[in-house]
């Protein structure tokens, strides 16, 4: 599985992991999801302000969900997009929840590596991934890309042809940092769009959240080995 992923992903900035969690995992992560999320202002399509649960730098404000963000196969891919020097290695850079709900405006287009002002060319400073708690439709919002965008090097165009993401809960998408991606907006009356969030950066880079995300030297003795070597 992991090797025809690493192949969509060098064609197409993009690649899908299915199944990487069972049912029984996924129905757990799901109520850690809802135990840990917090109440955030978001904006609607119409411009007004809506109240979703979500919630950010989950590496620093919860240990549920440790063993995902090091899970050894998300490792090797990460490791095989961004080849990190071994002087360096790679960080975690970014852990957090999304949670597209009905009427919630889209994403517009983007480049998770535009957080740092050079572009990258050959490598990517950034992987990111997103495992699919609920299912990933057009109609409830899902992030859309753009194939083949992690080999252009002009800017972002919001205009350009996307296609959204179809996924099923454990499902587990993984994205190039160069890639074009946003998320459309959730058209149905009643579902919502969750999934946890986790991206690494090549270990020269600042990650999102500063060193060690924020962790306080007693935060981070709690962290497990196998995460702490990234922090």
């Amino acid at each position: 599985m992991t090797a025809s992923v690493l192949k969509q992903i060098r064609e197409d900035g993009y690649g899908i992991y299915k199944s990487f969690y069972d049912t029984s995992t996924i129905e757990n992560l799901s109520q850690l999801f809802d135990k840990n999320a917090v109440p955030r202002e978001f904006m609607t399509s119409d411009g007004e302000k809506i109240v979703v649960k979500s919630g950010k730098n989950l590496a620093k404000t919860a240990r549920d969900f440790d063993e995902f963000f090091a899970d050894p196969r998300l490792v090797s891919i990460y490791e095989s997009i961004l080849q990190p020097m071994e002087l360096w290695g790679m960080k975690l850079s970014d852990t957090s929840f999304k949670n597209v709900v009905p009427g919630m405006r889209a994403r517009a287009l983007h480049r998770d590596d535009d957080v740092y002002p050079q572009l990258a060319r050959e490598l990517p400073f950034t992987a990111n991934a997103l495992l699919a708690l609920d299912p990933f439709s057009e109609e409830v919002g899902s992030t859309t890309v753009v194939p083949g965008s992690h080999l252009w090097e002009h800017e972002i165009d919001q205009d350009q042809d996307t296609i959204a993401i179809d996924m099923d809960p454990g499902d587990l998408l993984i994205l190039d940092g160069r890639t074009w991606h946003g998320h459309g907006v959730n058209t149905t009356a009643d579902q919502r769009r969750r999934a946890i969030n986790v991206y690494y950066c090549t270990g020269w880079c600042q990650p999102g959240h500063g060193p060690r995300c924020g962790m306080s030297d007693d935060e981070f003795v709690e962290v497990p080995e196998a995460l702490k070597r990234f922090l």
